[in-house]
């Protein structure tokens, strides 16, 4: 169960058995905006990208995914789940 459904259960909880401490502690289950978060600096992955870099993986296979992850402006991760077939 994530937070967010735990949360919504002890609304639920708190209405059905009339205890108001337990919504309040239910709110404050909720994430606080990030105070501060990076710039985005990698492209955007999309199937056409993805594709790309399967093809260029696959013409220089000696060549290690941070490399490729440069010669695309991606993070290695991506590349890597990219090759491996997640996130299609």
């Amino acid at each position: 169960m994530r937070t967010p459904e735990i949360a919504e259960e002890l609304r639920e909880l708190a209405a059905t058995h009339g205890l108001p401490r337990l919504a309040e502690l239910a709110d404050e289950l909720r994430r606080r905006p990030p105070t501060r978060r990076a710039p985005v600096s990698s492209e955007r992955m999309t199937p056409e990208l993805r594709a790309q870099i399967r093809k260029f993986a696959a013409s220089f296979p000696d060549l290690v995914q941070s490399k490729i992850a440069e010669h695309f402006n991606v993070s290695q991760g991506r590349v890597s789940e990219t090759l491996a077939g997640y996130r299609e």
